[in-house]
């Protein structure tokens, strides 16, 4: 389909007829800071940094209730929340890429009706990263900085505004449904974003060294697990702002009326792999460093066919001990 031009201005006027019918998340500023967020006409953050928040939270919520139950005579009765419709605007190309990792892992039977009844209640409108973060190695890991599947809409930011393309069928129809606030993108235009995209790639392949599937697994099984013991202070925060990690948590609170609940966690903690008698097979934190590894390059590669990791560089950000794991893998290559 004819990419299409659209103006800063005309963005905020398609946002505010769009939520009219739809939840829009958005990148907004708290605090100073880029997050994903319910937009209700604050000033977007399209131009920053990717938010430490990954928009896979809004499918996997780091707490959610999956279903409320109410015992009356002896007898239960379920209750669920119907998902909303959303619409999630500027979602880079690597959380593009953990979206379809994520489809394949709870998608695939046995499906998990939670996550996949958001998943389809969810437009996607996906931002190429023109403006990438020293930490990020997206081209590396085969996710970015051009998003090529995945997406319902797909954005570029040039000077004069965005280039806009569809990639399904609800793409096409906000296209043709709102079509007064979009015109045909020129060839200067395209020209433009190629050459963005094109320095945006090689901005990211200059941070960090290319390495094949082959190679990450060599170097995971070498990487110095006695350093990152030492550094690692086990707080579990590269799990719970990484958008592949799904490692969950259920409970029942109430009795006998109550709710089901499902909470984010995280195997570099060492609560996960304990059992109910005591044992635990990852005990030490090396183990549960090396299991990480594996895996996001390994067991998701298995079932997926798609690696584990796209290279967002939110796990190094987040990280109190200041651990990085790509550069952990490159000493292990250079071993």
């Amino acid at each position: 389909m004819t990419p299409f031009l659209l103006s800063q201005d005309n963005l905020v006027l398609l946002l505010e007829e769009l939520s009219q019918n739809l939840e829009v998340i958005a990148p907004v500023l708290a605090e100073g800071e880029p997050v994903f967020a319910t937009w209700k006409g604050q000033p977007l953050a399209l131009d920053k940094e990717n938010p430490l928040n990954s928009p896979a939270e809004f499918f996997l919520p780091q707490r959610e209730t999956l279903f409320r139950y109410v015992q009356y005579s002896g007898r239960y009765t379920f209750e669920e929340d119907p998902p909303k419709s959303r619409l999630i605007l500027g979602m880079r190309p690597c959380d593009v890429q953990a979206i379809r990792v994520l489809d394949q892992i709870f998608g695939s039977g046995p499906a998990d009706l939670p996550y996949v009844n958001k998943r389809k209640s969810t437009i996607i409108v996906a931002l190429n990263c023109t403006k990438p973060q020293e930490t990020c190695f997206c081209a590396q890991m085969g996710a970015g900085p051009r998003s090529e599947v995945g997406y319902d809409l797909l954005f570029t930011e040039i000077e004069q505004g965005y280039v806009v393309e569809s990639g399904t069928p609800a793409g096409m129809f906000i296209l043709k449904y709102y079509s007064h606030l979009f015109e045909e993108a020129l060839p200067e235009h395209l020209e433009e974003m190629e050459t963005r995209l094109r320095d945006a790639e090689n901005a990211v392949r200059k941070n960090r060294p290319d390495m094949s599937a082959e190679s990450i697994l060599q170097a995971a099984e070498n990487v110095d697990l006695d350093r990152a013991e030492k550094e690692c202070l086990q707080c579990g925060g590269c799990s719970l702002v990484c958008p592949i990690c799904h490692c969950f948590s259920t409970m029942d609170q109430g009795v006998p009326d109550g709710e089901r609940i499902r909470c984010r966690d995280s195997c570099v903690l060492a609560g996960f792999s304990r059992m109910t008698g005591g044992a635990n097979p990852r005990e030490t934190l090396g183990k549960r460093q090396l299991h990480w590894y594996l895996d996001k390059f390994v067991y998701i590669p298995e079932k997926t066919g798609m690696l584990g990791c796209v290279g967002c560089g939110r796990c190094s950000k987040v990280c109190l001990g200041k651990v990085d794991r790509w550069k952990l893998l490159e000493e292990a290559m250079r071993r």
